[in-house]
């Protein structure tokens, strides 16, 4: 029996016994990193430690406390992953819509398994931020995500011609909620001196749902499977030593163990040489801001790195085919870069962004304007 039989005639029997919704060990699913996608320009140039900065728009998708920071109104445009929010105060609330989508990316696939798999992402919603003390800031947030799926492995029959083993499709929407805090641990009144600020917040996981075509002795088999989005908790800190200088931490804690908590309740006893643990992704960031000669406003530089964890399941039992397609990788340090153009004019700001993702595997960039008046 060749390798590529025998990874669908493995699978196969793990699926037997599985009931109508759950998450599916079939190798087009091997390669998919399960964590969420940060969207837009500003936060992708600091590594991604937004958490305990949240000064924008972005603040609604991040840690939506941030949003209380918005002085009247606001309005922010980037590409990369497409981001559209606006932001205006009404009383003592601060309340943005926003919208945004990733463009349609392929999944990593092992090279055991011929086929291809597609995924997009989309979002809209709405946050709300309140300051009921001075030093903290409290926000939520809600969005109607959205993912679309489209995936397929085949393999070769003797006579040449190309065998449909396996397909999935799917384009559904949940219903994700993220909670946030801000909270000044150190600050003075005096301009220029260090001023330390914790950033929190949640945002709780939910279940996709899409169709799966696998090949039977019937022929293909079709039936519904859950694709889960895990929950992420993130604490971060931001410490602005200077008018200049500004620096930033976080760990966002992946819960990983809920995909393999579907896993397990929906296939028994084939997962149990799988697994996805909870990770800690740490992020560090920082930026320096500048002002221009020419009195025209102010150049923001920024970099930050983060260790992003592998996030795929990982065979762990002693079949070889399994341990190739579902095999243990490395986790990746990835390294960004951005700059800003900020000034003021007659009361009201404007800044432009550009960043890039990944400095030495992208550079995945990205560009943004903001307008607060």
């Amino acid at each position: 029996m060749s390798g590529r039989a025998r990874v669908a005639f493995t699978l196969l029997g793990c699926l037997a016994s599985a009931p109508a919704f759950g998450q599916t060990l079939d190798p087009l699913f091997a390669g998919v990193r399960w964590a969420p996608r940060a969207p837009g320009s500003r936060p992708a140039g600091m590594g991604g430690a937004f958490a305990a900065v949240a000064d924008g728009g972005k603040a609604a998708y991040f840690n939506p406390a941030g949003l209380a920071q918005i002085p009247l109104k606001e309005l922010e445009l980037s590409s990369g992953d497409p981001w559209l929010s606006g932001g205006v105060k009404l009383g003592v609330l601060r309340v943005a819509a926003y919208a945004t989508r990733s463009p349609r990316e392929a999944q990593s696939l092992p090279a055991s398994v011929p086929g291809s798999f597609e995924m997009k992402f989309s979002e809209y919603g709405f946050g709300v931020g309140v300051a009921p003390i001075h030093r903290l800031k409290l926000g939520v947030s809600a969005g109607w995500s959205g993912v679309e799926i489209a995936g397929r492995r085949t393999a070769l029959a003797p006579n040449g011609q190309e065998t449909l083993l396996a397909e999935v499709s799917g384009e559904d929407r949940q219903l994700r909620l993220t909670a946030g805090a801000l909270l000044t641990l150190f600050s003075t009144a005096t301009r220029g001196l260090p001023s330390v600020r914790l950033g929190l917040g949640y945002q709780r996981g939910f279940d996709w749902r899409a169709q799966m075509s696998e090949s039977g002795p019937a022929g293909l088999v079709r039936r519904g499977i859950d694709v889960r989005r895990p929950s992420v908790l993130t604490a971060g800190l931001a410490w602005y030593g200077t008018d200049q200088w500004s620096f930033f931490a976080q760990g966002d804690v992946i819960r990983y163990g809920e995909v393999m908590g579907a896993l397990r309740r929906n296939v028994g006893s084939a997962a149990r040489n799988f697994d996805i643990p909870d990770v800690i992704e740490p992020r560090v960031g920082s930026e320096m801001a500048v002002a221009l000669s020419c009195g025209c406003g102010t150049l923001k530089l920024r970099g930050g790195v983060q260790y992003l964890s592998p996030g795929t399941l990982v065979y762990t039992g002693a079949d070889p085919v399994l341990q190739d397609t579902f095999g243990l990788h490395s986790w990746r340090a990835v390294a960004s870069l951005g700059a800003s153009f900020f000034a003021e004019y007659f009361g009201k700001a404007l800044r432009f962004d550009v960043d890039s993702k990944d400095v030495f595997q992208g550079p995945a960039m990205s560009f943004g304007v903001v307008l607060r008046f």
